[in-house]
Order: structure tokens, then C-alpha cells, then sequence
């Protein structure tokens, strides 16, 4: 009995590893395209397009990322699109000087990468009232933060407050964290002469008032004719650094790393001295936003703005309990989104393993009891000491979403593939890729924005605070969603009620920069 009862569980225990190995090869794994023109290889060509995708089908509803993950390629929604993010942002990190050279070359290569030879946005709206001039015998780039003269931040140039909560990010050595925005030709082309017309240029208040005189204005940064079938549209890019230290333990060899001079107005620096210091950034986040031509190949995939979001590696941990974009999401906090839950071995850049505190995503508060949204710079680093209260100026940052099975595995093999090459671009991973679209979903009720695909998105660098925001209304678009945000509130800062919508880009607001950081409110 004894030696039938063994036979039996060993006959089960064969049976299950049958099963087990069974539904192993049953898995479904995404199939990554590593150069828009299907190349083996990663190459310099930025994609304008998806590649085919078999859900888009003839309507214009897309069925979104709810319930199960997908379990074949017929299936698969997000593939296509988070192909192209990779792409994108591969082909936009290129060695500038290398674009024409193989990837062991041209993803290793020193000097500007292609998306820095954009047109900054101080190029077309011009300079904040104030800048610090900082001569540069090494000619480096210039991380320019600008003020109004009297003590406060200006939006034109560089940044230090992230743009839907004017709140700064603070790194582990006690650093702001820097943000960088700039636009391809054709998007700067449009910006400046809409329509092919220079008297109706976005970049200034005249344009924008000539630009209203017409009949049914509309913004519409891609078109056929500025960009035509084959080409890239209009392309935004906003960029997130910080700043390196090795002496604090900080490991270059993993960043994309840029030497820059900073240089910040004398009204924004405690003692009042400006600061003009060369530093060493690496990159920790990255928007990219490109507004797709029309496509005859795949004519359902209508001229939409297309978003991806990467970030490094290192940056945070994931919350304990992270919220899925298939998933409805209950019990957290919408402001911190709970504890995190780190990997003790890592060392991450906003997250302090020694803190004691379990609290993350706290929006820091200003030391100066007089105005809370003076958050003032030291005259040396770190330079965000004693600019906040003591509790606050820790970087407690953690994400609330956790990345999407398909996109994660994904990023598996595009890391794996750019292991090869040596690069540090390796150490990056996409977020999520974002499109706006109709969403059409069976019968389900699903408390989300519903004007995008995946409904939520945002960047822990970019969007700390708000990443589980949706708006006082949970049905409308908010800041947790990147296209929900933009969508509802870029519109020009002149005109009418209701302003004109203008095109998901917030950028034309910049003609009146004191404004322009006022156009999305968020709970404080």
C-alpha cells in the first residue's frame, strides 16, 4: 500500500510538472522591434509611428488596459506603442556626432545626445526676467534658472519646481532636482509661425491675438503639411537631472551624465550671491511626447499625442501596496500612496533607506514662515539646506503604480539588449506609453480618467506629489494622468471663456509667465 501510495504522488507530482512547464510555455511574451526600421539592432531613426497593433481596428475605441493581461500578441494593446517609446528614446539618446555609427559607437560616444540640439523653450519665448550670466571657458551647457528679480522662480528658462505643483524634489545629497524642456523643428516651426504665418506666432501675446482673429481657430502642432506621411511630428521633450556626487556615493557610470555650468540669480540664493557652478547631471527622468501624422498604413491610428515616460532605475521604490493600470485601485492614500516597500541593497536617489519615517511623497514646506513658496537656494551644496522644514526635506519618494506586465517584461529585453552595448542607458526603464484616445469598455465601471490609454501615468521625477491625483472629480482627467492633465488644462492664457484648447501643450502659456505655472491647481 505504502509503494502504491509513493507511486501515486510521484505519478502527481509528474503530472504537475508537465502542467507547470505547460503553462510556463503558455506565457505570453511581448516581442521587442529594436529600430523603427526593423533592424536586429538599436539604431539613430526616431519612429513617427506604432508599428501594427490588432486591436486598433476600424473605430476610433480603443479598449484600454483593463482587466487581464493579454495572453497573445492579438491581443496586446500596449506592445506597439511601448516599442516606439523605447525607440524613441534610444534614437533620442544618440550621440549627436554619431548618428550614422553603429550602437556600440553612437549609445557610447561622449557629447550631446540628439534631443539636446533641440530649441530650448527660452529660444522661442525668451528669458525670464532674470538670469545669472555665468561665463563658461569650456563653453558646457547651461542650466539656467531664472527669476522675476524678487525673489521668485520664472518658468521660461530651467526649472527646479515641477510644473503641476510648484513644489521642488529633493535628491539624497540635499539637491533640487533640475528640469529641462525643449522642442523639435517642426513643433518650434509651428510655435513660431502657425499656419505659415509669422504675425500669428504663438510665442508672443501680439501673435497669440492675431491668432484668435481668425475664423474657428484651432491648434494643431502636426499637420499634413508640416509634417508630412513618413515624418516625424512635432515632438516636445522634458528632462529631469540631478545632481552627481561620487564623494556622497553617487555612481556616474550609470547615469547618462552631462558636465553643465548651473547658474542661478542672486535673489534666489540665500546670501545673495549667484551661483555659477559646474556640475556633473545625470539624467533621472524623461517625457517624451510626439503628436503621430496621419498614418495611411494604419489609418485607425488617428493623429494623437503619443506619450512615454522613462526613468532611472535607481530613482524609488515601489509603494507596499502600488496601484496597476488594469486594475481598479482602493485603500491608499491618494496624496503619499503609502508606505514603500524598498530593496535594502539599493541605493535609490529619492529615497533615504535611514530616514526614519514611513511617510512618502510629502510635499515639502518651505523654512521661511513668511512665504511658503520660497524655497530659497544655498550658495553651495547642497543646495537645498535649509530651504525646508525639518521632516520635510527628506526624499521620501516612492511610486504608486506599478508598470504594466507587458511593458515590464519589455523593458527586460530592450535593458538586456542595451547591456550589450555598454551603455548606461541600460539602467533606464520605461514607465508606460500613453495615448490619447477614446476608450471603449464593456460594460465596466472603472473610477479613471477615461481619455487615455493607460488611463493613469506619470513620472515619479516629474510628478511626485500628484501621481495618484485625479481631480476633486475622479471621473474627470487630472494630473495623475499626463494626457488627462494637458488635455484639460493647456489652453492659451488669452481670449475668450472658454479658452481655447491648445493642443495638450502648455508651452503657449509662457507668453505670460506668471500665469502660466497658475493654469493646473492642485490641493495643497
Amino acid at each position: 500500500m505504502k509503494k502504491l501510495f509513493a507511486a501515486v504522488v510521484l505519478l502527481l507530482a509528474a503530472v504537475g510538472v508537465v502542467l507547470h512547464r505547460s503553462k510556463a510555455q503558455t506565457v505570453y511574451v511581448p516581442h521587442p522591434v529594436f529600430c523603427a526600421t526593423l533592424s536586429n539592432a538599436p539604431c539613430s531613426q526616431i519612429p513617427g509611428y506604432i508599428g501594427p497593433d490588432p486591436r486598433l481596428g476600424g473605430s476610433n475605441d480603443y479598449p484600454g488596459l483593463f482587466g487581464l493581461a493579454p495572453t497573445s500578441a492579438n491581443a496586446d494593446v500596449e506592445t506597439p506603442f511601448d516599442n516606439m517609446a523605447w525607440q524613441m528614446f534610444v534614437a533620442l539618446n544618440w550621440a549627436a556626432g554619431a548618428t550614422k555609427q553603429p550602437p556600440a559607437i553612437g549609445l557610447t560616444a561622449k557629447g550631446l545626445r540628439v534631443w539636446q540640439q533641440y530649441r530650448k523653450v527660452s529660444s522661442l519665448f525668451g528669458n525670464s526676467p532674470v538670469i545669472a550670466g555665468c561665463p563658461s571657458a569650456l563653453a558646457l551647457p547651461v542650466i539656467s534658472i531664472g527669476s522675476d528679480g524678487h525673489g521668485n522662480p520664472m518658468p521660461n528658462n530651467e526649472e527646479y519646481f515641477q510644473a503641476s505643483t510648484n513644489l521642488p524634489l529633493i535628491d539624497i545629497n540635499g539637491n533640487w532636482t533640475l528640469f529641462e524642456r525643449r522642442v523639435n523643428d517642426v513643433e518650434a516651426q509651428y510655435l513660431l509661425a502657425p499656419n505659415g504665418d509669422s504675425s500669428q506666432t504663438l510665442t508672443t501675446l501680439p501673435g497669440q491675438v492675431n491668432f484668435l482673429k481668425q475664423k474657428n481657430p484651432v491648434i494643431q502642432f502636426t499637420t499634413s503639411s508640416t509634417s508630412p506621411q513618413g515624418k516625424n511630428g512635432s515632438i516636445e521633450i522634458k528632462a529631469a537631472w540631478r545632481i552627481l556626487d561620487k564623494s556622497r556615493g553617487d555612481d556616474p557610470s550609470r547615469y547618462y551624465t552631462q558636465e553643465a555650468i548651473l547658474a542661478v540669480p542672486s535673489d534666489l540664493v540665500n546670501g545673495g550671491n549667484k551661483i555659477c557652478a559646474t556640475v556633473t547631471l545625470g539624467l533621472v527622468g524623461m517625457h517624451i511626447i510626439q503628436r503621430n501624422p496621419v498614418d495611411k498604413k494604419n489609418p485607425a491610428l488617428l493623429p494623437e499625442w503619443i506619450w512615454a515616460t522613462f526613468e532611472h532605475v535607481d530613482n524609488a521604490p515601489m509603494a507596499e501596496l502600488p496601484c496597476a493600470v488594469n486594475n481598479a485601485c482602493t485603500g491608499v492614500n491618494v496624496e503619499s500612496c503609502g508606505p514603500a516597500a524598498p530593496d535594502l541593497s539599493q541605493r535609490y536617489s529619492f529615497y533615504n533607506q535611514n530616514a526614519k519615517t514611513f511617510a512618502t511623497n510629502i510635499r515639502p514646506k518651505s523654512s521661511d514662515p513668511k512665504n511658503q513658496d520660497n524655497y530659497v537656494w544655498n550658495s553651495k551644496q547642497p543646495f537645498a539646506q535649509g530651504a525646508t522644514t525639518v521632516g520635510t526635506d527628506q526624499p521620501q519618494a516612492t511610486r504608486c503604480w506599478s508598470i504594466y506586465p507587458t511593458t515590464d517584461q519589455l523593458n527586460k529585453q530592450w535593458r538586456a539588449e542595451l547591456a550589450k552595448y555598454k551603455t548606461p542607458l541600460q539602467n533606464y526603464m520605461l514607465v508606460g506609453t500613453q495615448w490619447g484616445a477614446p476608450v471603449f469598455v464593456h460594460g465596466m465601471y472603472i473610477n479613471l480618467p477615461m481619455n487615455a490609454v493607460p488611463a493613469m501615468l506619470s513620472n515619479m521625477t516629474l510628478e511626485t506629489y500628484i501621481q495618484m491625483y485625479t481631480g476633486s472629480d475622479p471621473t474627470l482627467p487630472g494630473p495623475g494622468s499626463c494626457i488627462g492633465c494637458h488635455k484639460q488644462f493647456a489652453t492659451l492664457s488669452i481670449g475668450p471663456q472658454p479658452q481655447l484648447p491648445s493642443d495638450l501643450s502648455f508651452l503657449p502659456g509662457l507668453v505670460e509667465p506668471l500665469t502660466a505655472r497658475k493654469k493646473v491647481v492642485t490641493a495643497r
